[in-house]
C-alpha cells in the first residue's frame, strides 16, 4: 500500500518497550503511528531502545527481527542502526519452543499469552484488544477515528502491545528465579 513495500510485507505501526534499568526499575514506552508511519517508527525506535544491553523479544526470527530487516531494506539509510538493534536481540521463546522448559499448565502451547498466565496472575482476557489481528483492525479504525474514539482506541492498542512486553518481563524473571 505504500512506497517500497512488496506483497507480504508487514506495515509496522506499533511497538512497546519495557526497559529494565540497572537499578531494576521498569520504564515503559511505546509508539503507535498512523498510515505510512514506518520512518517515524524507525526514528522513534532508535531513540527509545537503549544503546547497550540485551533486547529480549519473543519469537525473534518470526517477528521482531524479520520486521527490522524488512525496514532496513525499505529504508537503507537506517540499516546500520536497525542492525545494531537486531544483533542484540535474545529470543525468550527458545526454552519453550525447543522443549527445554515445559509446564503442564502450558497445555501443549508456548505462546506468550499462554505463558503469562502460567507465570503470573496476569491475562490478556481483561484487555479490550487481546490478540494481534484484533489489534490490526483496531489500528485501522484508529487511523480514521474522531478524537474521542481515537483516544479510546489508542489506549486499547497501547495496553495490548504493552502487555506483550510486560509479559516477557514477567516470564523472564520467573525463569531467572527458577534457575537461581
Amino acid at each position: 500500500p505504500y512506497e517500497k513495500m512488496k506483497p507480504f510485507d508487514v506495515l509496522t505501526f506499533q511497538y512497546s518497550l519495557h526497559v529494565e534499568e540497572s537499578d531494576h526499575t521498569l520504564r515503559h514506552c511505546g509508539f503507535i503511528g498512523e498510515h505510512d508511519c514506518r520512518k517515524a517508527f524507525i526514528e522513534q525506535l532508535i531513540q527509545d531502545v537503549p544503546k547497550k544491553g540485551s533486547i529480549l523479544v519473543y519469537n525473534m526470527e518470526g517477528a521482531e527481527k524479520l520486521r527490522l530487516v524488512q525496514l532496513a531494506v525499505q529504508f537503507p539509510e537506517y540499516k546500520e542502526e536497525l542492525e545494531q538493534i537486531w544483533n542484540r536481540m535474545v529470543d525468550l521463546s527458545l526454552p519453550f519452543s525447543t522443549g527445554n522448559f515445559y509446564d503442564v499448565r502450558m497445555e501443549g502451547m508456548y505462546s506468550l499469552k499462554k505463558l503469562v498466565s502460567v507465570f503470573s496472575p496476569y491475562s490478556y482476557d481483561t484487555l479490550q484488544v487481546s490478540h494481534g489481528m484484533e489489534a490490526v483492525e483496531c489500528w485501522k479504525e484508529y487511523c480514521h477515528a474522531e478524537k474521542e474514539r481515537k483516544e479510546e482506541l489508542y489506549q486499547a492498542l497501547f495496553n495490548y502491545c504493552g502487555m506483550d512486553t510486560y509479559a516477557e518481563y514477567l516470564v523472564y524473571h520467573a525463569l531467572k528465579k527458577m534457575v537461581e
